[in-house]
This record gives structure tokens, C-alpha cells and sequence, in this order.
């Protein structure tokens, strides 16, 4: 059962109309379609990408994609046989969507499986920009929450069939873990939540190259913004080269709300078997989350939504 990336994400955002100022307005996503109570929008094509719905903050669900119904069944075969409760259901006003089926994670964080309609596949991330500012693709996902990351990890590896990239852990504990559905560096991540109400740390987006990163930082700057942390280049492994796990590259920035948001590049693939585990410390973090500097601000850990 293949299952392919991330494809859509549905966020709650405090006031629609400013929301929209910052992923139409400041980052260039399209809008397909709007209400007073949701906007769905397009990194590129006209599949939904990011749904924003008006009242609140944080993560409402993600889906990730497969290519045909029967993967579905199979996944549903896998959630029956340990007990987990699911549904299937269509959402015709998102686009780019037939059947889904949803269930809740152990965390409590809506997920869902989708397939595409038409010829596109769904979860396939798209990297080539239009050599403007905006984001190519959603590209992957960080939950925060109160349950322990190794048990999450091994609900998503023992029921959904996700592999283990690599585990941070502290005195032995796993304090966050980074997953994945494909060969790509990560897919998903999962790290305990500092404040117990916050069950997001950053959705990501895709960009190109370190040019896209130029074209977008002076956008910010143009339009009154300015990052949170970044550009720099994660290092997974504290004593690892730039092959090791986690070297995608990053910046970040929060939407109104206080979503934050990653856009993200150059991650590597990696066999099926490769695993990393690395020992540290919170003196280590800065080391580990930017091999470029030693810039990471104090939001960057204590701060989701």
C-alpha cells in the first residue's frame, strides 16, 4: 500500500478576512473558492491545498494522499483490525478531492486519506516554482500534543505503515520524532507540546531553491513582515554531514493567527532501513535546528498553536 505526501491541511485562523492578507495577499496563493466562513486556496493548480476556517487557531486535519480506492481499503483494513473508528465521506466544494477517509489519531489530531479526482495523484509535492515568491506545494506537517512521540511514532509505523527517520531524545526520552510515508527525508513530525493547548508547531511549504528563499524574504520585507527563524539548514545528527536525517533547509513565519508556517527545501530520500536516533540536550537544540547559526529564537520551542 503506497501512501504518497501530504496534500491538503484545514487550519483555523482568529479572523478570515486578515488571514487571507497573509497566504493570498503577502505569499500569492490562489483562492478557489470563499465563504464568510472558509477560504480554500491553491499553491499552484487548482487543487486545494490549505483550507482556512474562520474562528479559532491551530490544525482542524491533514490529509495525505494515495493513488487508488483500494489503498483506502487496505488502510481501512488496517484501522478495523486495531480498533480505530473511521469514516468516509466527499467534500464536493474541495477541489481536487473524490473519496476520504478520516479518523482520529491517538493525539487527538484529525488525519485523513485521500484519493484525487481526475488525473492527478494526490499527495505528490510539486518543487518547480514559477519563478516568482509563492510556495510550489504544501510539503509537510509538525503536530505538538500531551502524548509521548514514541508511542504516536509507533502507532503511525505499527497501524498506517509510516517509517521512523529520526528521534531526538533527552536523558533517553524521545522528545520528538520525525516520520516518513515516502522516501523524502520527513513527512510528518511530532513533538510534546510545551503549552498543553497547542497541537501545531508549523504546516510547511514547499520552495525551489535558495533563490526562491531571496524572491521570498524580500516579498515579506516588501509587504512589512520579517521572519521568525531562518533561512538556515536543519542538522538532525549534531556530528552528521549534510546526508544525514533533518538537513531539509527552513524559514519560518507565523500567519495572524499565530499558525506558524515552514518553507522548505532540499530534503534528501533515504533507504527504507535508515534510522537515526540522536542523544541531546536543550543546550544542543540550537545546534541541531540550525547548522548555519546559532540564531534559533526561544518561540521557536515554547510557541504553537
Amino acid at each position: 500500500m503506497p501512501i504518497n505526501r501530504i496534500d491538503h491541511a484545514a487550519v483555523r485562523v482568529e479572523e478570515l478576512g486578515q488571514a487571507l492578507e497573509w497566504y493570498e495577499g503577502v505569499l500569492g496563493l490562489t483562492v478557489l473558492d470563499k465563504t464568510k466562513d472558509r477560504a480554500l486556496l491553491a499553491c499552484s493548480g487548482d487543487a486545494a491545498d490549505l483550507t482556512l476556517i474562520a474562528g479559532g487557531q491551530s490544525i482542524e486535519s491533514f490529509a495525505f494522499g494515495v493513488d487508488h480506492a483500494d489503498d483506502l481499503e487496505e488502510i481501512v483494513h488496517r484501522l478495523s483490525s486495531n480498533g480505530v473508528e473511521y469514516e468516509k465521506y466527499r467534500s464536493p466544494d474541495r477541489p481536487g478531492h473524490d473519496e476520504i477517509l478520516g479518523f482520529d489519531l491517538p493525539s487527538g489530531h484529525r488525519m485523513e486519506f485521500v484519493v484525487a479526482d481526475g488525473s492527478r495523484r494526490a499527495g505528490v509535492t510539486e518543487t518547480t516554482s514559477d519563478g516568482g515568491f509563492r510556495p510550489t506545494d504544501i510539503d509537510h506537517i509538525n503536530l505538538l500534543g500531551e502524548a509521548d512521540p514514541r508511542e504516536f511514532s509507533e502507532f503511525m509505523k505499527m497501524v498506517l505503515g509510516f517509517k521512523q527517520s529520526l528521534a531526538l531524545t533527552i536523558a533517553g526520552n524521545w522528545a520528538a520524532s520525525w516520520m516518513r510515508a515516502t522516501k523524502m527525508d520527513h513527512d510528518l513530525a511530532y513533538m510534546q507540546a510545551q503549552r498543553k493547548s497547542d497541537r501545531l508547531h508549523h504546516i510547511a511549504f514547499a520552495v525551489e531553491d535558495g533563490n526562491h528563499y531571496f524572491r521570498l524574504s524580500d516579498r515579506l520585507v516588501e509587504t512589512g513582515n520579517r521572519w521568525e527563524f531562518g533561512p538556515g539548514r536543519h542538522m538532525g545528527g549534531v556530528d552528521r554531514d549534510t546526508q544525514g536525517f533533518g538537513t531539509n533547509c527552513f524559514a519560518y513565519a507565523f500567519d495572524p493567527t499565530g499558525n506558524r508556517n515552514e518553507f522548505s527545501a532540499g530534503m534528501n530520500e533515504f533507504e527504507d532501513s535508515e534510522f537515526f536516533i540522536a542523544e541531546t540536550s536543550p543546550e544542543k537544540f540550537p545546534e541541531i535546528m540550525n547548522g548555519w547559526a546559532y540564531n534559533m529564537p526561544e518561540t521557536f520551542m515554547t510557541q504553537g498553536s
